[in-house]
């Protein structure tokens, strides 16, 4: 009980305690987010306050309790209510908040809290078009700002109601963008940009996107060949997104209207005619692209002439232009014979030959300037699968064309005074138009003056008939009346005298006759022409007429007559000159005058003493016989790129209607083969000389000595591709860096290339090993190779049927890539490698692989050779024990001597290999002479390094030796020395061309002991005292190219005196 008690007074006693100072903050305010409108909470929980109050931004918050109309209300808690969150410019509930709770004590604040009303506009600031479209693969994106709001919201984008996650296509970007890249069809769908905040949440108007795919064919439309008559179909179906529309086009002239019509996208075409055969497109096409397919219709069927070549007539300088119309299918080859004896004279679409070219389409032949030469008979061919026609033309063409003839001339007359004269003058000009005018002369040794109706005299009148009318005739009137035609082609006149006599009387009308008829050539031959002719139907029997002939030719000024008096409707004119063109007129005679002249003949031409001695009806029935088809070409085959076999057959009996064929060729470029075979028994014939890879068209002209028939039908087909007939050229090699050359060459022609150029092999060779390369383009980047070879290079151009002829071989010296990259770097230098002898190669390969194994074998002994113990100046030729063993040594030549080994300072002394190598320390040294009987003259030339140029400038460079040192053994190298060294020439103070260190020096008896020749004491020549030795003076010589050498001086001979060398001690060197 008592412990009870004790605990509840301290109890008491702690919160009186407690209660005892500033109030405690148990609950803070936190920061909130509320929207406009709703209420909002505020939480400050603080024991032992007595009184708690807010404040905002600094300021005491009016509460409800202060002002009943405040919208704040304090609670009992301490926390701040709101009944309405406001945000208004005039009042607004945003802003940062804190309470503060005090008593008697003091007061404590509460942590800031902010107070945030959550706004959200309805309008978003950007989004994307309600409806859009793309292609598939593209990359598009639909932007999407959000509206204003408070705070930021939250955005997020909806397809068809779903959320958009991000993959590695789709994405939405920090600003609220939906990027889809590479977009597919599969993306068509709804889109809608949604906002959201703790205002609410909008959503953007959808977007409707559209991932179009571009048209494909399922089925495309294929070649077609038809009779003529039937209904053709040409399939074409296809797919995509949206459905693409279908159209049908022909690319080479206009549709078939009436004909034609679309099902189910296929082109349906009715009763087809050789019209409608042509290039017909389908195209398929939507919003995402466009898809064509063609097809080729062929309507088969005979070729037909629907016109024909005219005859014509032109003067000599002017244009003359055939005409002529074939129709068919497929579309017939219209090609154009001229009037030459040569067989190729044949013009086909396109081209020309001398002044004489054809249309493009081949329906027009134009001849420019024509020539009395291009007169003739020019035939119109046209020749397809279904067979041939054939049109033909005459083409007359005349220097210049007759002058004009008098129809109807004045006659004499006699009028009395006062009366009316009338003169006719009616003229005939067929080849221009003739100008008429009167002139009047008082008698014939009087000068003439026209007569003009335009005059003062009134009596004169001039009607458009071309007579002269004059009324009132006076006696001054008569005199001489001319009528004179002049037109551009010539002159013509007549004459009549006008009489004026009071007792004359009067005239009565003369009634002239009728002309005949147009005259008709019947035959002609070099110097006769027969014609006929018919008499005009208003001639009488009674009349008694006669006719007469009139002709024309080239240099006469006027018409001739040929025959004044002919009874009959024929005439034959003879007295004509050959190869001449004559024109000819008839008039009707009778006792009251002639008539009017008939129409002039067409120009007629004697025939040429050169030509074929054929009669005219001979002719005509050739031509009737052959104007049918009388051969069909069966077969082409190919038996070769350059050959093709033809065979045909006749249709009927040609024992006499056909002498040959003529078998045609024609390129695609115009090129005309023609080749005869006589004999109407011929069925085949094999065409060489053709060009590989050409499109070609074969047809065969039956003939009858130079009548030349219809046409048969054709075959056409392109050759076989071939090898190219030539190597490319200009083969160039560039070094570009160590082991790579750019190869370049001249590309071939389409000519040489003799079919598709596929590329070219190039083939590089060493050593007969070869690599082979194919490349597209006229150049090759060989790599790889290396710097020590020979390569040769070759280039052939490759077609289909394979490789052509290699170029020649160009030799590529690998060695080279040094030193033209060194070049290279100054300019980009071209290598150009010319072809080398083959015995150079097999010479120079030899020597590099002696030189690279000697090099092996010597850098090998000289890294055998041990460190040198010795000062560095001893030479290494004295310390190795194999070269110079205890009892004997060897000289520089390998010889062994009876001497004893030299002393150190001989070593030290003597010629070396060293000195050999380094050319300061050039020494003369001989090889001492073995022991002979008998000994002949010798001689014998070393080669040393010429003096080395900085030994002027320094301490002479001397030889180290180590491990990988120089060290020479010459006696496996240098030929053996003489017998006997050659003695010093007493004679000669200074060695010829010779040079040391220190510029000349002379040469003495005391000379050095590196020579091994000088008077040493201690050395005796190891020779047999009685022999009796004679040498060569040998002397030092300075070539031109700086190899010093020792050369035996001519016709100079020094005794020497050989002895036995005595038993000493070994040699001491005299040199310190």
């Amino acid at each position: 009980m008592a412990v009870l008690v004790c605990v509840v007074v301290m109890a008491v006693v702690m919160v009186a305690g407690h209660q005892e100072g500033p109030p405690v903050i148990k609950e803070h305010p936190s920061n909130m987010v509320a929207r406009r409108n709703d209420p909002a909470t505020l939480n400050c929980a603080a024991s032992g306050a007595a009184r708690v109050r807010w404040f905002r931004d600094g300021q005491e918050v009016v509460t409800s309790t202060q002002d009943p109309r405040s919208h704040r209300v304090l609670l009992p808690s301490g926390s701040l209510f709101f009944l309405r969150v406001t945000s208004s410019r005039r009042d607004s509930d945003t802003g940062t908040y804190w309470c503060v709770a005090s008593n008697s004590y003091g007061a404590t604040r509460s942590n800031n809290a902010t107070l945030t009303v959550a706004t959200l506009a309805y309008d978003f600031q950007s989004q994307a078009e309600s409806t859009m479209r793309a292609r598939v693969g593209d990359s598009l994106t639909l932007p999407c700002r959000p509206p204003k709001a408070t705070p930021a919201p939250e955005l997020s984008w909806l397809r068809d109601g779903r959320q958009v996650t991000n993959s590695s296509r789709v994405s939405v970007t920090e600003e609220g963008d939906l990027v889809i890249s590479q977009a597919v069809q599969e993306d068509s769908a709804t889109y809608v940009c949604r906002a959201r905040n703790a205002a609410g949440t909008r959503e953007s108007q959808p977007t409707q996107l559209t991932v179009m795919t571009p048209p494909w064919f399922e089925e495309r439309p294929t070649n077609v060949t038809a009779p003529s008559g039937v209904v053709v179909n040409l399939a074409c179906g296809a797919q995509g997104s949206p459905t693409p529309a279908v159209t049908w086009r022909r690319l080479d002239g206009k549709m078939p209207l009436g004909r034609v019509k679309i099902e189910d996208q296929r082109l349906v075409l009715e009763r087809v005619a050789t019209e409608d055969s042509g290039v017909y497109m389908c195209e398929v096409e939507n919003e995402a692209g466009i898809a064509t397919a063609r097809a080729t219709l062929t309507v088969v069927d005979a070729p037909e002439l629907t016109q024909r070549p005219q005859d014509l007539q032109v003067m000599a300088g002017e244009r003359a232009e055939f005409s002529c119309r074939v129709k068919g299918g497929p579309e017939p080859l219209v090609v154009w014979r001229l009037p030459t004896l040569d067989r190729t004279a044949l013009l086909t679409p396109g081209h020309s030959r001398s002044h004489a070219s054809v249309s493009d389409d081949g329906l027009n032949l134009v001849i420019e300037e024509a020539t009395t030469q291009d007169s003739g008979s020019y035939r119109c061919w046209g020749v397809s699968n279904g067979g041939g026609v054939s049109g033909q033309a005459e083409l007359l063409v005349v220097p210049a064309h007759p002058p004009p003839v008098v129809g109807i001339g004045p006659q004499d007359l006699m009028v009395a005074p006062g009366s009316v004269a009338s003169f006719p003058c009616e003229v005939v000009s067929e080849a221009a138009e003739a100008t008429i005018s009167w002139w009047y002369r008082p008698a014939v040794h009087l000068p003439a003056r026209q007569v003009s109706q335009h005059s003062t005299d009134s009596r004169i009148s001039l009607p458009d008939n071309g007579a002269l009318i004059l009324k009132d005739v006076r006696l001054d009137d008569a005199g001489i009346y001319t009528c004179q035609a002049t037109a551009d082609t010539g002159t013509v006149e007549q004459a009549a005298v006008l009489r004026v006599d009071h007792n004359a009387e009067v005239l009565e009308p003369l009634l002239l006759p009728a002309p005949p008829t147009k005259p008709r050539l019947l035959a002609v031959n070099q110097t006769a022409v027969q014609l006929s002719w018919l008499p005009n139907s208003q001639v009488s029997e009674e009349s008694g007429q006669w006719y007469t002939v009139e002709y024309w030719r080239q240099g006469w000024d006027e018409w001739r007559v040929a025959d004044a008096a002919i009874w009959k409707e024929s005439s034959v004119v003879s007295h004509l000159t050959p190869g001449h063109t004559y024109t000819f007129l008839v008039r009707a005679v009778t006792n009251r005058g002639a008539s009017f002249p008939s129409p002039w003949s067409d120009p007629i031409t004697t025939r040429s003493p050169r030509d074929p001695s054929l009669t005219v009806n001979q002719v005509r029935q050739a031509r009737r016989r052959l104007s049918q088809p009388r051969v069909t070409l069966t077969d082409a085959a190919v038996t070769a790129p350059d050959s093709v076999l033809l065979t045909w057959d006749f249709l009927a009996s040609t024992d006499e209607a056909v002498e040959g064929v003529l078998v045609y060729s024609v390129g695609e470029d115009g090129a005309v083969q023609v080749t005869t075979v006589l004999g109407a028994s011929s069925s085949s014939h094999l065409l060489h000389d053709l060009r590989p890879n050409t499109p070609y068209t074969f047809f065969i002209v039956p003939f009858w000595h130079s009548v030349e028939g219809t046409p048969s039908n054709s075959y056409s087909l392109t050759t076989p591709e071939d090898v190219p007939a030539a190597a490319p050229g200009d083969v160039r090699v560039t070094v570009r860096e160590e082991g790579s050359v750019l190869i370049r060459w001249s590309s071939v022609s389409p000519e040489e290339a003799r079919g598709e150029l596929l590329g070219y092999q190039v083939t590089i060779s060493h050593n007969g090993s070869h690599t082979t390369e194919t490349v597209a383009s006229p150049w090759l980047e060989a790599r790889g190779l290396l710097p020590s070879r020979l390569y040769t290079v070759r280039v052939a151009a490759l077609t289909g049927a394979g490789p052509g002829p290699f170029s020649d071989p160009v030799l590529l010296d690998a060695h080279s890539f040094h030193e033209v990259n060194t070049a290279e770097n100054d300019g980009d230098s071209m290598v150009y490698s010319q072809p080398q002898p083959a015995w150079l190669i097999y010479l120079l390969i030899p020597l590099v692989l002696l030189l690279v194994l000697a090099t092996l074998v010597y850098v090998r002994r000289l890294r055998l050779k041990a460190p040198p113990s010795n000062p560095p100046h001893a030479p290494a030729l004295y310390q190795d024990p194999s070269i110079y063993p205890d009892h004997h040594s060897v000289n520089m030549y390998g010889e062994r001597k009876l001497w004893p080994p030299p002393s150190e300072s001989d070593k030290e002394s003597s010629l070396s290999s060293t000195r050999l190598l380094r050319p300061d320390q050039l020494v003369n040294e001989y090889a001492e002479p073995r022991v002979q009987q008998t000994t002949e003259p010798y001689a014998t030339t070393a080669l040393l390094a010429p003096p080395s140029p900085r030994l002027n400038h320094g301490a002479p460079w001397r030889h180290h030796s180590d491990d990988s040192g120089v060290q020479v053994n010459w006696a496996a190298i240098l030929p053996p020395p003489p017998a006997c060294p050659p003695p010093l020439d007493p004679d000669q103070e200074e060695p010829v061309g010779g040079s040391n260190l220190q510029g000349p020096r002379k040469v003495s008896s005391a000379a050095s002991q590196y020579d091994n020749m000088g008077g040493s004491e201690q050395y005796k020549r190891p020779c047999d005292a009685d022999s009796d030795h004679t040498y060569d003076v040998y002397t030092q010589v300075t070539p031109a190219d700086g190899f010093l050498t020792f050369n035996t001086l001519q016709d100079r001979k020094v005794h020497a005196d050989c002895h036995p060398p005595p038993p000493t001690d070994p040699p001491r060197s005299n040199t310190h």
